[in-house]
């Protein structure tokens, strides 16, 4: 069995008979991985505590040829994140972007963007005063790298510039922005504000680690955040558990 060392971020896991966990890590070579740790649920386990959700480490693993389900040799832990999962806000958001990454991804195609997207969104939701603004650019650049960045500069179906000043609509379905004028031929348009779509364009040419000195009124950042779940659940083809939990809050 070939042996593969990688930086990697654990995404998921369930239990596997009486002693063993899969856990599903995000990979910075090998893209999705699934391995079996075994004996990881016994008292006395070699893995101790390395393998929660959200921690990032350099894995080391054992490839089971033309099979999708690996063994895990070692995990070393370098950011455990454990205020991500101490703080219930920030849990809800970073479950969001595991989550994301997740379905949004097949399994072992390597993606190395997306792998630093996903370790710069944990690191700034740990420690950011508004995670919650720094989750839309997390969102707005998955879109990105996932092929499905939404056109903000002119209308997807006229080519007509919207200015900047103007309200309009998006539309997930068309993979962007609706003049006015074509707002009627489209089946799934979402009312834009003129501050929302400011937002948008501000943030999509922008670094993540900028987001968090971002100004934007409470009901803006709502009405940001309904479009690009409108987005994502458009790319995705379902609604994100973690993002329906966190309409809740």
């Amino acid at each position: 069995m070939p042996l593969h060392s990688t930086e990697a971020i654990v995404i998921g896991s369930h239990n596997l008979a009486e002693a063993d966990r899969i856990v599903v890590f995000y990979t910075q070579t090998g893209g999705k991985v699934r391995a079996v740790a075994e004996g990881a649920r016994r008292i006395r386990t070699r893995f101790g505590g390395s393998l929660q959700l959200f921690t990032e480490g350099r894995l080391v693993y054992f490839e089971r040829p033309n099979r999708t389900l690996h063994k895990i040799n070692e995990f070393a832990v370098t950011r455990s994140h454990r205020v991500l999962r101490e703080d219930l806000d920030r849990l809800v958001l970073a479950s969001t972007a595991v989550e994301a990454v997740a379905a949004g991804v097949e399994e072992e195609e390597a993606f190395p963007d997306l792998y630093i997207l996903l370790a710069d969104a944990l690191d700034l939701l740990e420690r950011a005063a508004r995670p919650t603004l720094v989750m839309q650019g997390f969102f707005l650049h998955l879109l990105r790298l996932l092929g499905y960045r939404p056109e903000l500069s002119e209308c997807v179906r006229c080519r007509k510039p919207v200015p900047s000043n103007a309200d309009a609509s998006l539309s997930p379905g068309q993979g962007g922005l609706i003049c006015p004028g074509c707002q009627s031929a489209v089946a799934d348009p979402l009312p834009a504000s003129s501050a929302a779509l400011g937002f948008l364009r501000g943030a999509s040419g922008s670094t993540l680690r900028v987001m968090d000195r971002i100004t934007i009124l409470p009901q803006v950042l709502q009405e940001v955040s309904e479009i690009l779940q409108a987005f994502l659940r458009h790319v995705l083809g379902r609604s994100l558990r973690s993002q329906d939990f966190l309409a809740h809050l």
